[in-house]
């Protein structure tokens, strides 16, 4: 448990705040867009499909953590999906996720969004995705065998999701149905106790028919493109107090979270 107290009252308006959230029923993500402490760190060996996110996992984080840290991200993506779903709201998109996050006990402390130009004309979106993420990490106080191994695991997260045909192809589904996405890379870890969530975020407006994004170039004359980056901590009293609202809702929701290997 961390050491931060919330009173039962603002628990009690987060869960009002999260029974009140509508979720999108399309399988579409639509617009927008870590590891122990110490002499030792260990390589995590799994990683989510978490609606658009991928997010990887160390090996240490506990059941419990991970588990929050997956729906609350879904349930967020949801929420800014349903209530921001055209392709000019993605600022506003990326604020309520960030507020449905923190409603779900994970307080943003870093964040930034902004449009993202690319030199040249075209660009890897895993790539991309992944050097957004970099900087996330960078700034995080974290020792530097730590911050290097998450971005290393988030690369292979990333990778691995290429020879994994189901977890590609649910991926694909939840990021292009509408033609407006986002991509997102995300670590989790726990530093002194406190399980913390860092994301990269690519945020996209398709301006073809194209059917794969990962993997492949993408002809940056065709997208628009913006880049978000958040570093969450945990509340482990909010989590707790808000977790059984948010599997709830999600009851239906549960085939886009899909687990792989590393």
């Amino acid at each position: 448990m961390n050491s931060k107290v919330v009173s039962e009252q603002y628990i009690a308006a987060c869960v009002k705040s999260l029974q009140e959230y509508e979720l999108d029923d399309g399988m579409a993500i639509r617009p927008r867009s870590m590891f122990t402490v110490g002499d030792t760190v260990e390589e995590p060996s799994k990683a989510s499909i978490v609606g658009e996110g991928v997010l990887s996992f160390s090996s240490g984080l506990s059941a419990e953590n991970r588990s929050d840290a997956q729906n609350a991200f879904l349930f967020a993506s949801l929420v800014a999906n349903k209530k921001y779903p055209e392709e000019s709201q993605g600022v506003e998109w990326y604020q309520l996720f960030r507020k449905v996050m923190q409603d779900s006990g994970w307080t943003p402390t870093a964040k930034y969004y902004n449009d993202l130009h690319i030199s040249g004309t075209s660009v890897r979106m895993d790539k991309l995705v992944l050097e957004i993420l970099g900087s996330v990490v960078a700034g995080l106080a974290l020792p530097g065998p730590t911050t290097a191994l998450m971005l290393k695991v988030a690369g292979d997260a990333i990778a691995a999701l290429q020879k994994r045909d189901t977890a590609l192809t649910v991926y694909e589904r939840n990021l292009l149905a509408h033609g407006v996405g986002g991509i997102s890379a995300g670590a989790c870890t726990e530093h002194n106790g406190v399980a913390i969530m860092a994301v990269g975020a690519v945020r996209f407006l398709r301006r073809n028919t194209s059917t794969k994004v990962l993997f492949v170039d993408v002809d940056t004359r065709s997208v628009k493109l913006y880049r978000g980056e958040t570093m969450f901590e945990k509340n482990d009293t909010v989590a707790k107090g808000t977790r059984a609202t948010i599997e709830n809702k999600l009851i239906a929701h549960a085939g886009k979270i899909v687990d792989y290997d590393i």
